[in-house]
């Protein structure tokens, strides 16, 4: 019984269930993503490049041919986690041009110290047309220190993914602005305020204060205008151009 609830419990980090509120601090953020990442994940086929892989959490969204990872061996991350299946260094990737149908990148693009440079490579292994995922953080707080090196608008990716050889075709901002705010409150009660140690006494934490609040401020954002220039991510749909040579 314990070894179900652990691996439930590990599935809440970024998959979360409903039942996910009373457990995950970061629930209304991890939700919207997983929401939006599922949603465009049925777009994808054959061979997918997860770029800065990480854990891989959004693997099991994804239905292809062949799910690759590659990630840096330093970075914010622990290396003990990290599902790679290969690295990389500096903006280099080891894989052959017109390797994959398709890519995404979750969550990385913020610690990218050249993201025109690394947006030219994963055009290069990328076949013509293939689609490629990004989501970045736009309210958030610094994370990863050092690597953490910038914030990005809805907007903020395009030029260089124009310049890649890369049309956007759908942005998606989440969540609403309550929600963000809700999200950030709580995030700095359980920075600054609640007990948050050993991973029993997050639980407790979490349940009794967290969740109560997240559920509120969810409740809110539904029936609450919404404001569309303040939100916590962007999720990006863009499609490698038949032919690179960008638009004049």
């Amino acid at each position: 019984m314990m070894s179900r609830f652990k691996i439930w419990l590990e599935r809440q980090r970024f998959l979360p269930s409903r039942a996910g509120i009373f457990v995950n601090r970061d629930f209304i953020i991890r939700r919207g993503l997983m929401r939006e990442v599922g949603r465009f994940a049925k777009q994808f086929k054959g061979r997918i490049l997860d770029f800065g892989c990480g854990e891989k959490p959004y693997e099991s969204l994804f239905s292809v041919e062949k799910y690759v990872g590659v990630d840096i061996e330093v970075s914010g991350h622990s290396s003990e986690k990290k599902k790679a299946d290969f690295y990389f260094r500096d903006t280099t990737l080891p894989f052959a041009d017109a390797e994959f149908d398709g890519a995404l990148s979750t969550e990385v693009f913020q610690s990218v110290p050249d993201p025109g440079a690394m947006l030219r490579e994963l055009a290069r292994v990328l076949k013509p047309g293939a689609p490629l995922l990004i989501t970045y953080p736009y309210g958030w707080e610094e994370v990863e220190m050092p690597y953490d090196m910038a914030r990005y608008t809805s907007v903020g990716l395009n030029r260089f993914l124009n310049a890649a050889g890369f049309d956007v075709e759908e942005v998606v901002k989440t969540p609403t602005y309550i929600e963000t705010l809700t999200q950030l409150f709580t995030l700095w009660l359980s920075r600054t305020v609640l007990p948050w140690g050993r991973r029993a006494v997050r639980i407790v934490s979490t349940t009794l204060f967290v969740a109560p609040i997240n559920l509120f401020g969810i409740m809110l954002g539904r029936v609450l205008p919404n404001d569309p220039r303040y939100f916590h991510n962007v999720i990006l749909l863009a499609r490698k151009r038949q032919v690179l040579n960008p638009p004049s």
